[in-house]
């Protein structure tokens, strides 16, 4: 009896602490004592070796997810920008041609004194380009810069006034913002141009349609001949020259007092607004530092929804400025 009392006093803290069970013979010898030093804490367990077998678990770290959303953000950011490009400039476009024909009609005292040789303002209303042949009808801006060109075509500072004599031109983008000379390349020799500014209502017949390359005769200098310039970028995908349309005036000019003045570099159609690069980096870095601190605001809170609800405007904000710091450092006529 005494045996058999005492092989189930051992076997059952074996079978707690999930051992295997011992051979008799074994199960005899083992010692209270032995069975206390298997159920001691961490504190007297040796340090682990690659060859204990244990797993040491590491504090969750969330540097993949801070990566990731980074990543994340980096391709939202180019997608936001496709999308503003082709979807969102339309609409703005669409939108400040309205405000400028509604000025255009309610004030047009400022368009009629450019026949007494005043220099409008940039941005400010000149006058109205219409193209039957491709359906333009555009109110032009003063001004050929990035941001001119935002709002529609733009007469280039240092050119004639249409109507008078010299060289009048006329730039406007190809592709972003409406692309209100997306199809100029289509017209054809004999095509007409109407034009209506302050010096009357005039119209042009088309002489020309071609490319001029980086380095060639800039077609934008004064001449001696009456005519108007119409300018665009060369292709929809990567800008390297112009498109050009020559008009020729059909009629006689209107004399009007000098109102030429010095274009800036930047102002000739070809190139970006010099500042706008620098923007679009720091605006797309701060859409990426916001996106990052969401996330982690958002796993160390563990209420994603609530931080992700206050993030979302303000990346969003970020994210469009960037797009559109990004569209202005783009050429002016793309």
């Amino acid at each position: 009896m005494t045996d058999v009392r005492a092989s189930t006093a051992t076997l059952v803290p074996d079978q707690v602490a999930g051992a295997p069970r011992a051979p008799t013979g074994e199960t005899d010898q083992t010692s209270p004592g032995a069975t206390h030093d298997r159920s001691s804490g961490p504190e007297d367990d040796p340090p682990p070796t690659g060859d204990s077998g244990r797993t040491v678990t590491l504090p969750d770290v969330p540097s993949r997810l801070l990566v990731g959303t980074a990543l994340v953000g980096l391709a939202g950011l180019l997608v936001l920008f496709l999308v503003y490009l082709l979807a969102f400039t339309p609409l703005t476009a669409v939108r400040d041609q309205q405000r400028l024909a509604d000025s255009l009609k309610g004030s047009p005292i400022p368009v009629y004194r450019l026949v007494n040789g005043h220099v409008p303002t940039e941005g400010s209303t000149v006058g109205v380009i219409r193209i039957p042949a491709i359906g333009v009808d555009q109110v032009v801006v003063s001004g050929t810069s990035a941001a001119d060109l935002m709002n529609g075509p733009g007469l280039m500072p240092g050119s004639s006034l249409p109507g008078t004599p010299g060289n009048a031109v006329i730039a406007g983008r190809r592709v972003t913002f409406g692309g209100p000379f997306g199809s100029i390349g289509s017209l054809r020799k004999g095509a007409v141009i109407h034009v209506v500014d302050g010096a009357g209502t005039f119209t042009y017949s088309v002489t020309r349609v071609h490319e001029v390359g980086i380095g060639e005769k800039d077609v934008v200098l004064p001449t001696a001949d009456n005519r108007l310039t119409l300018v665009t970028s060369n292709s929809s995908l990567v800008t390297s020259g112009r498109l050009v349309v020559l008009g020729k005036l059909v009629g006689h000019a209107v004399v009007v007092p000098d109102s030429t003045v010095a274009v800036p570099s930047y102002d000739l159609g070809l190139s970006g607004d010099p500042a706008a690069g620098g923007l679009a980096v720091l605006w797309a870095f701060l859409t990426l530092v916001v996106l990052v601190a969401a996330a982690f605001a958002a796993w160390r809170l563990r209420k994603p929804w609530l931080v992700y609800l206050f993030a979302a405007p303000v990346v969003m904000m970020c994210g469009l400025f960037a797009c559109e710091s990004v569209a202005r450092a783009l050429p002016a006529t793309f």
